[in-house]
């Protein structure tokens, strides 16, 4: 139990971190699409700006392969459906396993009493009790490290998936931040062209 606790707690640190990094990518990623500040410095009239700033705007986009109206997404990744179905192994004793444990008893019993020259009816109905609690008990011995290992695997499928969502979703962030450095660069240089200061 304390296992799958520290596991648990390490799984959600792991989450929490790539969040944190993603939060920081956000921020980054807005203090880069700040908007510019565009000044006619030979007197344009507002449509003429109009008219410039959308051509830069698509010449800015044709420079660069980026659209700071269409940033990339992170697409969410949905986990691949496993091969055998997911079913909690039971935690009681497998049907049959107090059977196979009093013949399994009641033959040790036998032998026992044989060695010993005792009773072998006695010895064997002895050891078939013996040998019904013992099956049955090991029986949910193994059934419950089962059900644990399943869950542990569990548990390590789905941090890795996070993993792998957070690191694809930085990966989208940086893309725009680098995009939207290289499209205002380029969309200030076309206006600073035409005769326009950009801030």
């Amino acid at each position: 139990m304390k296992s799958s606790i520290s596991y648990l707690f390490r799984t959600s640190s792991t989450i929490l971190a790539a969040l944190v990094l993603s939060g920081f990518a956000l921020c980054f990623a807005a203090a880069v699409n700040a908007e510019q500040y565009i000044f006619p410095e030979d007197g344009q009239s507002k449509e003429l700006q109009g008219l410039d700033e959308q051509s830069c705007h698509t010449w800015a986009i044709e420079e660069t392969g980026f659209d700071p109206e269409n940033q990339q997404v992170v697409q969410v990744q949905t986990p691949s459906a496993p091969t055998t179905p997911s079913q909690p192994a039971e935690q009681g004793s497998d049907r049959g396993s107090g059977m196979r444990g009093a013949m399994a008893g009641a033959a040790v019993g036998a032998i026992i009493a044989e060695v010993g020259d005792e009773d072998r009816s006695d010895a064997a109905a002895t050891g078939a009790a013996v040998g019904v609690f013992a099956g049955r008990r090991q029986s949910r011995r193994s059934n419950a490290q089962a059900a644990e290992q399943q869950v542990a695997a569990e548990q390590q499928a789905a941090q890795q998936q996070a993993q792998i969502q957070a690191a694809a979703e930085q990966e989208v962030q940086l893309a725009n931040v680098q995009g939207s450095e290289n499209y205002y660069k380029a969309s200030a240089a076309c206006l600073e062209a035409k005769g326009y200061s950009v801030k």
